[in-house]
C-alpha cells in the first residue's frame, strides 16, 4: 500500500521539565487548552500544532498514536500519593489510560474520524503506517495524523505525520521505501509517497 506523507513535525522536551512550566510553555507558544494535561499529552499537542493549518484542509481526519507506554510521570505521582495516603484524583486516574491523550488531542484539533492508541514494539513505525494506510485507502479526501512517542532518560519526543491517499500524486512524487527509522522521515523533502507494503 502507498500513501502520501504531506508533512512531518516533531516536538520534544526535557524529562526534568516540571508540568506547570511545560503547560505554560505550550499554552503561550500555541494558544492551546492545557489545563490538567500531563507532559506526555502536552508533547503530542505541541507536535500536532507544529503540523500547522494543513490538517484542517481534509474533510475527514483520523488520529493514530503509538507509544511504548502512557505517562510514566503521572503513574509515579499516583504511586507517591498512595504512599502518602493521598487520594487519587479521578482525572489523574482517567489520564493513565493510553487513549486519554488521544481524547484530548482529538478534542483540541477537532479530529472526528477514527481514534486509535496502540502500544509500541520494535516495529512501531511500520505497524502504525500500515494502520494509517488502511484508514485512508477507502477515502481520498481523508487524512491521518500519526503520532509516535519516543523517550530517553533525558528527553521525550513526539513525532507527527500528516498522511493521506492522493493516488494521483503517487506517480509524480518521489517514492520512499526506507521506513526503518522515523528520523529518516525528518530529512526528506516533502511531500513523498511512502510504500508500506513491508
Amino acid at each position: 500500500m502507498r500513501m502520501t506523507l504531506f508533512k512531518y513535525a516533531s516536538f520534544s522536551h526535557e524529562r526534568t521539565l516540571d508540568n506547570k512550566s511545560f503547560r505554560q510553555q505550550v499554552k503561550q507558544k500555541y494558544g492551546l487548552a492545557v489545563r490538567r494535561l500531563d507532559n506526555f499529552t502536552l508533547c503530542a499537542l505541541g507536535a500536532v500544532a507544529e503540523l500547522g493549518d494543513q490538517v484542517q484542509t481534509f474533510k475527514s481526519l483520523s488520529l493514530i498514536s503509538c507509544a511504548q507506554y502512557f505517562s510514566i510521570e503521572l503513574i509515579q505521582k499516583m504511586l507517591l500519593d498512595l504512599q502518602k495516603n493521598v487520594a487519587i484524583r479521578p482525572l489523574d486516574f482517567v489520564a493513565t489510560v493510553g487513549n486519554a491523550a488521544n481524547f484530548y488531542i482529538a478534542k483540541e484539533f477537532s479530529i472526528n474520524g477514527s481514534n486509535l492508541f496502540i502500544g509500541a514494539d520494535e516495529d512501531a513505525l511500520t505497524k502504525s503506517l500500515l494502520l494509517s494506510a488502511l484508514e485512508t485507502q477507502s477515502n481520498n479526501e481523508a487524512a491521518v495524523i500519526l503520532l509516535i512517542w519516543q523517550e530517553t532518560e533525558q528527553q521525550r519526543f513526539c513525532h507527527a505525520l500528516l498522511l493521506g491517499n492522493t493516488q494521483e500524486q503517487h506517480s509524480i512524487l518521489p517514492l520512499q521505501t526506507d521506513l526503518r527509522n522515523i528520523t529518516t522521515l525528518s530529512t526528506m523533502d516533502l511531500p513523498v509517497v511512502l510504500d508500506v507494503n513491508l
